[in-house]
């Protein structure tokens, strides 16, 4: 469940895997649907599921999220990822997507362990949520693919994403994800009508003490170094009317 970092990925259910399974003619046969937070890609996933991985690939998925350099290439806006698939190649030493990007001996370690996993080729796209959330739709490839082959199995991937996506949606939590808390929430909704700590704590009914301890967690969540900057960032992710 969303609100706290999965231990592992979950497998799809029967009918979504029985969908994906049409589809490994492409040369796709694993995918992984994941649920951000936005503004927050260097964290672990809020949740995952997938198929087509290893057990020590899925574990590694998980347990190395936070390390993987496409995701921190997309969280430095390297990689102008969107609604819009696009598609990429791990050589094991760079992604086609951002050749030149300068990767640590980590990153290098963890694209080469990707390649050992049948991670050649690569089709991502992100789908919006509501309150700071959105879900990452990925396809993995053992093969190098000609352009021709891409281009069908983008158009075909992309279609079943969102229908995988419109399968998992409604039986996921409706709250914000584990971006901010509710109470974190509660604060920053009082701070954008331009309320003060005491003024907070009085509304919600909470110590002056609790509300700078939640104004100084959701900064740091936020990435954000004062109370204008949090509001900003709160109506990007769509915490704020």
């Amino acid at each position: 469940m969303i609100g706290h970092a999965p231990t592992t990925v979950a497998a799809f259910d029967d009918q979504s895997a029985r969908l994906f399974q049409d589809l490994r003619g492409l040369g796709f046969d694993k995918c992984v649907y994941v649920i951000e937070a936005r503004g927050a890609a260097a964290i672990v996933p809020l949740a995952a599921f997938g198929i087509g991985l290893t057990e020590a690939h899925a574990n590694e998925f998980i347990g190395r999220a936070a390390h993987d350099p496409l995701r921190r290439m997309l969280s430095r806006g390297e990689i102008p990822i969107g609604s819009v698939p696009i598609t990429y190649e791990n050589t094991g030493r760079a992604l086609s997507v951002a050749p030149d990007s300068k990767l640590s001996v980590g990153d290098a370690s963890l694209l080469r362990w990707c390649l050992a996993q049948g991670v050649r080729t690569g089709i991502t796209f992100r789908i919006l949520m509501t309150k700071g959330r959105y879900a990452s739709v990925n396809y993995y490839s053992a093969a190098q693919l000609t352009p021709a082959e891409l281009d069908a199995a983008v158009q075909a991937l992309f279609l079943f994403g969102h229908r995988l996506h419109e399968r998992i949606e409604p039986s996921l939590p409706s709250g914000p994800g584990h971006l901010l808390s509710s109470r974190e929430v509660d604060c920053i909704e009082q701070m954008a009508l331009g309320l003060g700590n005491r003024e907070i704590a009085e509304t919600l009914g909470i110590s002056v003490d609790t509300v700078k301890d939640h104004i100084q967690s959701l900064f740091h969540k936020l990435d954000v170094a004062n109370r204008a900057q949090a509001v900003s960032r709160a109506h990007m992710l769509a915490y704020l009317d």
